[in-house]
């Protein structure tokens, strides 16, 4: 979930909106204000709509932050860390730095998201009733009416037992805690949430077929979860072949580094000698070995001969992100929550404040190789409540 927007922090988590989140309260807007507003209130000003529709439109918005919000709660409770909230097109995503540890854990988390859109579906329902109540405008009553409903429509469309869904994560404890056996109960809930994907996209596109464009939208949503319950088993095996290592297992010792005050010359003159280092990207570090950033070498190509000679490697180097920084211990599977890219990416391994090591792609790419190679199956390993706490990312809401 990157080319976010930040809303900064709510209780000390980062909270955020995917652009596409921000398209979704201008298109629901325009719909509410020009097809269901008119519909349910008619006779009204154009005007009327509009500023209803956009009200609506952010409290709907707000309604997803607070069903993320209700699971970043339940998780801290469990003990467990959350990087940040984002809301999108289509929901929003929790992200976990780990799993739960428990398969209770996993249930408390899971549930509470539904059971906090249907406390607000009752919430704008009770409002409703009261604003009809003091004869408040019908506007006003067909708008809290709306949101009434897509709440509850939001609690109970997240109950369908497939991941990514909160349903998918309360099959998934169920399954864990009755078997005992994590993995297994993962391939059980993703493959019902590429069922359940399936079938919703299958409606929609039946229901596009025969004129209904709001069969375009389950198609999207079907498509999605699809999409999103493979991505999550893939997770799962790729974390099973890296279980138990720690990024100083895998990681390039003192590896070759681009000190920041040498000029790009100097390190283009190591980089083509016969024992230059063979790397595409290189951490850049100050005297006292501390990282400053990175420097690839599409980004010293770009540099002009003439330039080379007066331009330290520090002032090319690029900020590397925080989430690609690892300590010696950390878990490896940890890097699987972000796909490196050959040329571009690169963990850093720090101790003590100082690089002692690096993570490439084709390092990861190896590890996870060789632990294919392992005759062990993942499902065989009996994973039980409390084992392995693989880094994953909540599901979409």
């Amino acid at each position: 979930m990157r080319s976010t927007v930040s809303f900064g922090r709510i209780g000390g988590i980062p909270v955020g909106a995917h652009w596409s989140a921000l398209v979704g309260i201008v298109l629901l807007g325009q719909l509410l204000a020009l097809t269901v507003l008119p519909t349910l209130a008619p006779g009204l000003a154009p005007g009327a709509y509009w500023l209803a529709g956009g009200v609506a439109a952010v409290a709907f918005i707000a309604s997803l932050l607070a069903h993320e919000l209700a699971h970043a709660i339940a998780a801290r409770r469990a003990g467990l860390e959350v990087r940040r909230i984002t809301l999108w097109l289509l929901g929003g995503v929790s992200e976990l730095a780990e799993q739960p540890p428990r398969a209770g854990a996993e249930l408390r988390i899971a549930l509470v998201g539904p059971a906090v859109s249907l406390v607000l579906g009752g919430l704008f329902a009770g409002a409703s009733w009261a604003a009809v109540g003091f004869g408040a405008p019908g506007l006003v009553v067909a708008t809290l009416s709306w949101l009434a409903t897509v709440n509850v429509v939001l609690g109970v469309f997240n109950l369908l037992p497939g991941t990514p869904l909160d349903g998918g994560r309360v099959l998934h404890g169920v399954l864990w805690w009755h078997s005992g056996d994590r993995e297994r109960a993962t391939r059980w809930a993703t493959g019902a949430g590429q069922f359940v994907g399936a079938l919703l996209a299958g409606l929609g596109f039946l229901l596009a077929l025969n004129g209904r464009w709001d069969g375009l939208w389950l198609l999207i949503v079907g498509w999605f979860l699809t999409g999103a319950a493979t991505t999550e088993r893939m997770h799962e095996v790729l974390a099973g072949r890296v279980e138990g290592l720690r990024a100083g297992d895998v990681m390039t010792r003192e590896p070759h580094v681009a000190p920041g005050w040498w000029t790009v010359q100097a390190f283009v003159d190591l980089l083509l000698g016969e024992e230059g280092p063979r790397h595409r990207v290189f951490p850049v570090v100050d005297l006292e070995g501390r990282a400053i950033g990175v420097v690839r070498l599409a980004d010293l190509a770009e540099i002009g001969p003439a330039a080379r000679r007066n331009i330290p490697v520090r002032q090319v180097a690029r900020p590397h992100p925080a989430d690609l920084v690892l300590g010696p211990d950390a878990p490896l599977g940890q890097v699987l929550d972000r796909p490196l890219v050959a040329g571009r990416d690169l963990v850093l391994v720090e101790q003590d404040g100082r690089v002692v090591g690096i993570i490439t792609p084709a390092d990861l790419a190896r590890t996870v190789e060789l632990g294919a190679l392992r005759t062990e199956h993942p499902g065989d390993r009996g994973s039980r409540p409390g084992g392995r706490a693989a880094p994953v990312e909540d599901g979409v809401r």
